[in-house]
Parts: C-alpha cells; structure tokens; sequence
C-alpha cells in the first residue's frame, strides 16, 4: 500500500506551482475589464455632460421672437469640446493621451434640423448636439498578462435642446 503512493509523493506542490500562475493571470483579466468598464462608464457620463452643456448655446434672439430652439453651430461645438476637456482632466494619467487632444480630436456633430443623427442613428425631432471619441486608456493590468497595457475605447454621447 505505501508504495503505491510513493511516486504521487509532492503532486500537490507541483498543482500548486502550475496553478497559481494561472490563478493570478485570471485575476489580473478580471481586474482589468473591470478597470476598463469603470472607466468607460466614467467617460461616458462625462461624454454625455458635455453634450448636454453645449445645448445651451441656443439662439435666444429665435426663442424671444417665439421660435423653436436653435442651437448656434460653433458656440455648441467649442462649448461641448471645452466642457469635455476640463472634465477628462480629472481622469489624470488613466489617459493615454491629453484631455485637450481628445476633445479637439472628437468628432461633434451640431443638428438644428430633424433627421437621422449621423453619430448615433436616432432619430432626431429636436435640436441635438452628438459627439463621438476615441479614448487611448492605460490599463497596467494588461502588461502582466502579456497584452499591450493600453486599449482604445470609443464612446459616444448626444443631448437634445427641448423646450
């Protein structure tokens, strides 16, 4: 009988070196994606800030002659590419690239007109203000499972002015 386990002698040790490796890169994934979805998720609330700030570049000399609400083209862009910036600035050195460089790269699309929105594909029956960016993050996690630490997310964000 004793000899019978005699050559099984220190498996465990050898599961054990085998496995926790395994273990750890397991983890780090998992750690990771959740980095990456709760920075997405911040982003994204950031994303959408802004586009709901820029709505308030309406024309008020169309809303006092008792039109419909009119965004003003640049003054919603510059405003919802400003907002954007100052509030990535907060994410600090999560970002691959500047805050300033993700917004002026970001592509904003002002509709004053009902139609198709060409970021998001809704339907549009009100002014609406759409933007869309491309967002280098740094996620070390990845480097210890031997991915590149750094992914691209692409979000997008739209806010309309109602009155």
């Amino acid at each position: 009988m004793m000899s019978s386990r005699a050559g099984e002698r220190g498996q465990v040790a050898v599961y054990a070196v085998l496995l926790f490796p395994m273990l750890m890169l397991v983890l780090s994934l998992v750690l990771a994606v959740g980095t990456i979805e709760g920075l997405r998720a911040r982003i994204g609330a950031q994303l959408d800030l802004a586009a709901l700030t820029a709505t308030q570049a309406l024309d008020v000399q169309v809303l006092a002659r008792g039109g419909p609400p009119t965004l003003i083209v640049p003054m919603a862009d510059e405003l919802a590419r400003e907002y954007l910036a100052r509030n990535l600035a907060a994410l600090g050195d999560e970002l691959g690239s500047s805050p300033a460089a993700i917004a002026q790269s970001a592509e904003v699309v002002v509709s004053n007109a009902p139609g198709t929105d060409p970021i998001t594909g809704v339907l549009d029956t009100a002014p609406t203000l759409s933007i869309r960016i491309r967002v280098p993050a740094r996620v070390p996690l990845l480097g210890l499972a031997g991915l590149a630490p750094t992914v691209e997310l692409t979000l997008t964000g739209s806010a309309a002015a109602r009155s």
